[in-house]
């Protein structure tokens, strides 16, 4: 299956796999595997024990990075809020116009900060179902 990554200019890509090699090293429980996240067919899903868990995916308008641990944990959300004002948080994703206005540092304390939170219970609500 095809990622949005495919349609990225190499800068751009670079930039994106840079996001996901943090991912992947922040929270060694997860995953990566190409699919649908809402209405975006060719997302990068993070999955934990089957249940989703994070996302990255590309619109005609903005990137968007997904959490589910953000959206039980907001603290994660204001910690990014305080670090980069200029993109736009929602309680579970954060949309930014290009790879580049997410400073790759942040990004690593985040998925750090993240990846130490217990999702234990999300993980169980999402099997029971």
């Amino acid at each position: 299956m095809k990622t949005f990554i495919e349609e990225l200019n190499k800068e751009e890509a670079k930039q994106i796999d840079q996001l996901r090699k943090a991912i992947l090293n922040a929270d060694t429980r997860v995953i990566e595997k190409p699919g649908k996240i809402m209405a975006a067919d060719k997302a990068l899903n993070y999955l934990e024990e089957g249940v989703f868990k994070y996302g990255l995916t590309k619109n005609k308008n903005h990137y968007s990075f997904h959490s589910m641990v953000m959206y039980v944990y907001p603290d994660i959300a204001d910690f990014v809020k305080k670090g980069i004002p200029s993109v736009k948080v929602l309680k579970g994703c954060i949309n930014f116009k290009t790879p580049s206005e997410f400073p790759l540092e942040l990004f690593k304390e985040m998925m750090a900060l993240s990846a130490n939170k217990d999702f234990s219970g999300i993980i169980e609500h999402y099997k029971k179902k």
